[in-house]
This record gives structure tokens, C-alpha cells and sequence, in this order.
């Protein structure tokens, strides 16, 4: 992709902000799951939907960078190709974030009586999308998808522990609330880490 030096600076520094507030809202994530004071949980709620909105304002600013690059250098052929994969990267950053959101959604639900943290196996199943999520986001400061290895593994096992959850599920007459919701947050876990992926797999095809 014949970017400039003045482009490419340009879509390292909206990436470098997106990556930041991906993991500010990833820990603030993985602190709901391991709370249970009310109302410190409900500064995460607001912490990370603020965050999530952040995300959203910064992807369109780098959709705009990079239609301006369209506008400007009327790419055809690989370029043009690599206008779209640098767009449908920053979708899949922001919709990382979402996942994160529809968690804390969730916990709002459950309290104040219960909460996120109650529910036993997630820490552990978020923590391990938290390392797959950060490998892609090195990957992608650096425009090299140099991880995937990590990201594969990490994406081989969440998806066998979703699987099996649903077994037990399918296999049970009645279903417990914690298995329930337990389901819906392994649900936004495996899409986090498929975003995860998603993000490799564009940063292949910039190659």
C-alpha cells in the first residue's frame, strides 16, 4: 500500500488511540469481574460505556482519514483494497468495545443482589480474550500480524469452552440464572476474541 509518510503517521495515531482505550475499557472490564461493591461497580458501568463511546467517535475520525486518503489518491487495485481492510479494522476495534459494554449491561442487571463476579469461570475466560485482544492490538501499532499464534490458541480455546457450556446447557432439563447469564457472557467473550482474530487476519492481507 503506497501510503506516505505523512498518511501512515496520520492512521498510527487514531490506531494508537483506539488501542489505548481498548484496553483501558478491557481492565475496566476485568475489575467488574472481580467487585462486588455496588457502587464501585457502577463507576466501571459508566467508565466503560463512556469509553465505548470514545471508541465510536475515534473509529469515524479514522474512517475519515482514511476516505480522505481515498478522495485524495483515488486508489485502484491493492490500494484500494487496503482503504477497506483499514476501515473494516476499526469497526472490529470498536466492536470489541461493545462486547465489553453488553457485560457491564449485564451486571447492572444482576445487581445489586448478585453480579458478573459471582458468576464462576468468566474471570479466567475474559482474561485469556484480554491477552488475545492485546496481541492483535501490538499487531496492529506495528501493521505487522506478527501474533496470531496467540490469538489462534487463545481462539481454539475459549471456543471449546463456549461449546461445552452450551452442551451442558442443551443436555439439562432446567437451567440455572448463573448458567444463563453465564452463557450470554461466554457468548461476548468468544465474539471479543473473534474480533481479536478478525483484526490478524486484515493485518495478513495489508502484506
Amino acid at each position: 500500500m503506497a501510503l506516505t509518510i505523512a498518511d501512515l503517521e496520520r492512521l498510527k495515531s487514531i490506531v494508537g488511540h483506539m488501542s489505548m482505550n481498548i484496553r483501558r475499557v478491557m481492565q475496566a472490564t476485568e475489575r467488574l469481574m472481580q467487585v462486588s461493591d455496588v457502587n464501585e461497580r457502577r463507576r466501571l458501568w459508566r467508565e466503560i460505556e463512556d469509553t465505548a463511546l470514545i471508541l465510536d467517535k475515534i473509529r469515524r475520525d479514522f474512517v475519515n482519514e482514511v476516505l480522505t486518503f481515498i478522495a485524495r489518491r483515488q486508489p485502484l487495485g491493492r490500494e484500494l483494497v487496503a482503504t477497506h481492510v483499514l476501515i473494516s479494522i476499526a469497526y472490529d476495534v470498536y466492536r470489541i468495545s461493545r462486547y465489553c459494554r453488553e457485560m457491564a449491561r449485564i451486571d447492572s442487571m444482576l445487581a445489586p443482589s448478585s453480579g458478573v463476579n459471582a458468576i464462576q469461570g468468566v474471570l479466567e475466560m475474559f482474561r485469556e480474550a484480554e491477552e488475545a485482544v492485546n496481541a492483535a492490538l501490538e499487531d496492529l501499532t506495528e501493521f505487522t500480524p506478527k501474533r496470531a499464534d496467540v490469538i489462534n490458541r487463545v481462539d481454539q480455546h475459549i471456543d471449546e469452552e463456549y461449546r461445552r457450556l452450551l452442551q451442558e446447557i442443551a443436555n439439562s432439563v432446567t437451567v440455572s440464572r448463573e448458567k444463563a447469564f453465564k452463557a450470554l457472557i461466554m457468548r461476548h467473550i468468544e465474539r471479543i476474541v473473534d474480533h481479536a482474530q478478525y483484526i490478524e487476519q486484515y493485518l495478513s492481507e495489508l502484506l
